[in-house]
Parts: C-alpha cells; sequence; structure tokens
C-alpha cells in the first residue's frame, strides 16, 4: 500500500523546499517536447511514404510535395494522395482511443488506490516503446521500401499501455496532490506555462532540425528524450498521493497532530500522535480489490453520481461536457489541420512548424497575462476566465474557417489568444469543489467522456474534410465553432449555479 506523508510535512523538508513540488513538470515537458518535435516530420514522412510506396510515383515528384513552388501535376498528386492519407490517420487515431478508453473505467480508482507513480510509469513506458519502434521503421525506410501502415503498428504500446488518457489523469492528480485550493490555479496556469513551452520550441526546432539531418534522427532525438523522462520517472519521481491536506479535509482536533520526520532508505516515516487517527483502522487490514475488479468501476460512478451540496454535482458535470466539446473539436481538429494548411495554403514543413510555433506562443503569452492581469487586478473569476477562453476560441475557428490567404491564419491565432485558460481553470473548478479522495475518480470520469470524443470526432472531420476537399477543405473551422459555443452556453450554466450560491462559491471558485 501507498506510503503517505502531507504536503506540509514535505515542505518542511530542507532538500525539497522548492524542487518536490515541481518533478512533474520536467516530465510533460520532454513528453510534449519529444511528441512535437517529431509529430510534423513523420506526418510528412508518412505522406511521402505514401507517395512512393502505396501509389508508386517516383521519389523525385514526391520529394516536390514539400515545395512551396508546385505544379499543376504535383498538386493533383497532393489531393489524391490527402484522400488515401486523411483515413490513415483516421484509422491510427481511433486505435489510440479504444484501450484508453476502456482504462477510463478503472483509472480513477486505480489512482486513489494504488498511487500516482505506477500509472505514470505504466502510461510512459507505452509511450517509450512506441517511439522506438517509429525509430526503427523510419530508420529502415532509408534503405528499404516500407508500407507507411507499420506506423500505424507502432502505435500498439502506448495504446495498449493507456496513452494519454492514463498519463493525464495520473499528472492532474498529482498537481492536486501537491496544492491547496489557493495555489491550485496558479499551478495549473504554470502546468500550461510548461505545455506551451515545450508545444512552442518543439515546433520551431523541428524544421530546423529536419533540415540539417533526416525524419529517421528526428524521431530517434524523439525517442531519446522519452526514454529519459521515463527514467527520471522510475528513478526519482515521489509518490504523491496522500500530500494533500486542504483545510476543509483535515478536522481542526487533527490538525495539531504531532509530526515526526526521518529519513531513511528514500522513505518517510510518519509517526502521528493523534487519538483519533489511532482509532481509525488500517488500510492495510482492508482487503484491495483486483485490478480490473467491477469495485473500482462501481466506486468511480458513485462518487460521480453522489448528490453534493449546492449543485456541486451538476458543475462537475457540466464542466466535464464543456470538456468533452473542446476536446472533441480538438480531435477533430487535429486529424486533419496538418491537411488543410498543406492543400489551402501550400505551406512547405519549415513554414508549418513556424506558423505552428507562433500559433502556440501567442495563446500561452495571452494566458499569462491574461490570467495574471485579469484575475490579479480586475479579479475575475476562475468561471469568468474559462467564458473568455471560449469566446477567444470561437473567434479564431471563424477565422480560420474564412481564411483564404496565410496571414488570415495568424489572424484567426490572434483572435485565440486566450484560448489556452479553459482547461487550467477547468480543472481548477472541480479539484477546488471536491475532496482529495474523489479528485482521482473525478478526472478518470472526465477523462473517459473525453476519450471517447476521437470516436466520432476523427471520421466526422474527416468526412467533412474529403467531402470539401475541393471546393473549402477549412469547411470544418464552422463546425468547430459552433461546437465552442455549446461549450461556452455550458459553462455559462456554472456561471449562473455560482451566483445561485453566491456565499458557498464566494472563495471555491473566485
Amino acid at each position: 500500500m501507498v506510503q503517505k506523508a502531507t504536503l506540509a510535512q514535505l515542505k518542511s523538508l530542507q532538500w525539497g523546499r522548492l524542487f518536490n513540488m515541481f518533478y512533474i513538470e520536467p516530465v510533460v515537458f520532454m513528453l510534449i517536447f519529444s511528441h512535437v518535435l517529431s509529430g510534423t516530420i513523420m506526418r510528412n514522412q508518412l505522406i511521402y511514404q505514401t507517395c512512393t510506396v502505396i501509389f508508386q510515383y517516383n521519389e523525385t515528384d514526391c520529394k516536390l510535395l514539400d515545395s512551396k513552388n508546385t505544379s499543376t501535376e504535383t498538386q493533383a498528386i497532393e489531393t489524391e494522395l490527402q484522400s488515401y492519407v486523411a483515413n490513415m490517420f483516421l484509422i491510427r487515431t481511433l486505435f489510440e482511443s479504444i484501450v484508453p478508453a476502456i482504462c477510463g473505467l478503472f483509472i480513477g480508482s486505480w489512482s486513489d488506490h494504488y498511487g500516482r507513480k505506477p500509472l505514470l510509469m505504466v502510461s510512459m513506458i507505452g509511450f517509450s516503446a512506441s517511439s522506438l519502434v517509429s525509430s526503427i521503421i523510419c530508420w529502415m525506410s532509408s534503405y528499404y521500401m516500407v508500407n507507411p501502415w507499420w506506423y500505424t503498428v507502432a502505435a500498439v504500446p502506448h495504446s495498449m499501455l493507456g496513452g494519454l488518457c492514463v498519463f493525464s489523469v495520473a499528472a492532474s492528480c498529482f498537481i492536486s496532490d501537491t496544492t491547496d485550493v489557493k495555489t491550485r490555479p496558479y499551478r495549473m496556469m504554470f502546468m500550461e506555462l510548461i505545455l506551451f513551452v515545450a508545444l512552442t520550441s518543439g515546433s520551431l526546432l523541428s524544421g530546423f532540425v529536419y533540415a540539417a539531418t533526416s525524419a529517421a534522427f528526428v524521431q530517434s532525438l524523439s525517442c531519446l528524450m522519452i526514454v529519459l523522462a521515463t527514467l527520471f520517472i522510475v528513478l526519482y519521481l515521489p509518490e504523491s498521493l496522500g500530500m494533500r491536506q486542504d483545510d476543509e479535509d483535515i478536522p481542526e482536533r487533527q490538525k495539531d497532530a504531532a509530526v515526526t520526520i526521518t529519513i531513511s532508505d528514500q522513505q518517510l516515516n510518519v509517526s502521528e500522535k493523534s487519538e483519533k487517527l489511532a482509532e481509525k483502522p488500517s488500510q492495510l487490514e482492508e482487503s484491495a480489490p483486483g485490478l480490473f475488479s467491477l469495485k473500482h468501476v462501481r466506486g468511480m460512478f458513485s462518487t460521480c453520481f453522489k448528490r453534493r451540496e449546492n449543485n456541486a454535482h451538476s458543475i462537475i458535470w457540466l464542466v466535464t461536457f464543456a470538456g468533452f466539446v473542446s476536446i472533441f473539436v480538438g480531435d477533430g481538429v487535429m486529424t486533419v489541420m496538418y491537411l488543410y494548411v498543406r492543400q489551402q495554403f501550400h505551406m512547405t514543413v519549415r513554414e508549418y512548424t513556424i506558423f505552428e510555433t507562433v500559433s502556440q506562443s501567442v495563446p500561452m503569452i495571452g494566458a499569462l497575462l491574461g490570467f495574471l492581469i485579469l484575475k490579479k487586478i480586475f479579479g475575475l473569476s476562475v468561471v469568468a476566465l474559462a467564458l473568455l477562453s471560449l469566446v477567444s476560441e470561437i473567434l479564431s475557428s471563424l477565422a480560420k474557417g474564412f481564411a483564404f490567404l496565410s496571414w488570415h491564419l495568424y489572424l484567426s491565432v490572434a483572435l485565440g489568444v486566450f484560448r489556452s485558460i479553459q482547461g487550467p481553470m477547468c480543472r481548477t473548478i472541480v479539484s477546488n469543489i471536491v475532496p482529495a479522495s474523489d479528485t482521482g475518480k473525478l478526472f478518470a470520469i472526465g477523462n473517459i467522456v473525453q476519450s471517447l470524443a476521437p470516436f466520432v470526432a476523427a471520421p466526422l472531420y474527416t468526412a467533412i474534410y474529403k467531402g470539401s476537399l475541393a471546393s473549402h477543405p477549412g469547411g470544418f473551422n464552422f463546425l468547430s465553432a459552433a461546437l465552442y459555443l455549446i461549450s461556452f452556453i455550458l459553462i455559462g450554466c456554472v456561471l449562473r449555479i455560482k451566483f445561485k450560491h453566491r456565499t458557498f462559491y464566494a472563495k471555491l471558485l473566485k
């Protein structure tokens, strides 16, 4: 069973005064950076191998696809390839979603029962294995004609081990464990900053590294970073379960419990003198359910459907479905966005990576300035900030839908300046209104709902893109704007509940 130590105890340790609060951020940075570094390059490589292996065009014509000055013949080849490649992207997206959706039924109880670290380890081992297989396939394609469908097989390891569903739940719980009500919004925004630094730097460097080396080298470099992040988790990451001790989770007579901490063999031996703790039955004496026991599922759903005072349960579900809509749009757009930019604006790999860098940098700056200025100076609540973010998303999607020149894309980026605020604000809302013991289960149910999104979003966006490829490739952006409007309405209902119970949520959702 997981050993527990309070957040206050870890803060008191001389050697861990600061660093122990930010263990998870380096892992998130390395994982996201490595994926972005190789993501666009591998999509371009997949298109190239489809051109040479599947359609059997000569290498000279296929290399011209990644060129700004394309002829009518080259453009015809690009259009022919895109319908086929869109199906490849779709199948991989669906494949990566099946097992994570199943894992989502158990992940919350696993996280609350076995701890956060084992789940982080398992998911990162899957990412490492998939990245290694992709590297091997890419190197082989430099010497042999390798069918690009093998890249879909490379997704098996991380898909079978839960993928981003498992990792994101464990990482979110880790942050919730190591923060309190006051610091959690700032920690969530700091995580968002880490994400965007990783996205921005990865996008910016990928084109230049690719131009100086090769797709195989870029993928191998990405693999190395993921392996190092996995080793960091295995060797250094502590278990966070039990660190969180918000004021609402601790009875007053337990707060004065005497605590003695000794460090031996990298373990914390905690001796607490508390009359109530002595009366509490040991967790070791309880019969532990099996790994895939239905008790985990029942516990998760009973926690999520439990009625809570002041309509807190309604807020949880409204935020969950708003997050689902946003993830739905993200999964759908991710499937076709690179193809759309190539088709509509004829961007090269380097031009696209520069655009991707800008599209990640601007929201990062907007999130930081918006959060610090709008919240600290003007006092906007976390709910109001989430609404502002969705307005930004709607305007950005509309601008992309009407775009027909390259600078229109950059205008859409400027309109989406606040789009990155929604995620951390929604996670903060949920974290602040539930006790620590329910956090893992609630994050898990959110991930279950969101992991179902690709099953509908990817086919839907692919069908819309293929249907409008010849006339208006960007038509899918109007669907995105409409869906973000639905998400805006859902968060608006959260704001209404907050006003209805103004006294109760004054501090929790300020």
